[in-house]
């Protein structure tokens, strides 16, 4: 069991250096700019598998001088089981330009595939999303793999993952636009309430910076 454990933590971290080398010159600069993100979820079980939720997040920038954007999410989820899921969902956004905030649309379809060695879950989500800003359309095809390791009853559940924003569209399409690195952990406190708290890197290739996030969440189901 050991040694497969240490073979999927030796594939995501290839897999990292793989993801990353896409990024062209997504590279972490000295100046890079420091946010928080906060969010809360709700989430509503309907019956075996199907669950519904409601999101919200808001988001800094320059320094947490400033709120980056705020935004408000239903999505719905079918599990079939601990390895496979699929989910879509709409996200109505408020985004922080010079001249003012502008509304943002954004619809996303997408599914999770998973495997398990002893305590160490990998899993791969891909998705389609589409942002339709006032004045134009982004397309994305997200990748996203990500590492938990479970234990049973222990409250913490260690997580980290690598995220490839991949343009579909456009002049840049086929060419990746966003990189995320992420690591944290998340802590249950009951069966209802859980917490999760989270380093993440993040470059843009439209942005002369990354961001280094602290972010901060908690999920109420029932």
């Amino acid at each position: 069991m050991g040694r497969r454990v240490l073979l999927a933590c030796a594939f995501f971290l290839i897999s990292i250096q793989s993801f990353s080398s896409t990024g062209g010159n997504l590279n972490v600069s000295s100046s890079d700019e420091f946010a928080m993100w906060g969010n809360v979820r709700i989430n509503k079980h309907i019956f075996s598998g199907l669950s519904l939720s409601l999101n919200g997040e808001m988001r800094s920038k320059d320094n947490m001088d400033d709120i980056s954007l705020w935004w408000i999410n239903p999505e719905i989820t079918f599990r079939f089981n601990d390895y496979f899921n699929v989910e879509g969902g709409y996200r109505y956004a408020g985004v922080n330009r010079d001249d003012g905030y502008e509304s943002a649309h954004r619809w996303y379809v997408g599914g999770t595939a998973g495997i398990s060695f002893g305590p160490a879950y990998l899993f791969l989500r891909e998705m389609f999303e589409q942002i339709v800003y006032e004045s134009s359309t982004v397309s994305y095809l997200r990748s996203r793999l990500r590492l938990e390791l479970r234990f049973d009853d222990f409250l913490l559940t260690p997580f980290a993952s690598v995220e490839n924003f991949l343009y579909l569209s456009g002049e840049r399409g086929g060419r990746t636009g966003i990189m995320r690195y992420t690591g944290g952990v998340r802590i249950r406190v009951s069966s209802s309430n859980s917490f999760n708290v989270y380093y993440r890197y993040q470059r843009s290739y439209s942005a002369s910076l990354g961001e280094h996030i602290l972010g901060m969440g908690y999920t109420f189901s029932f």
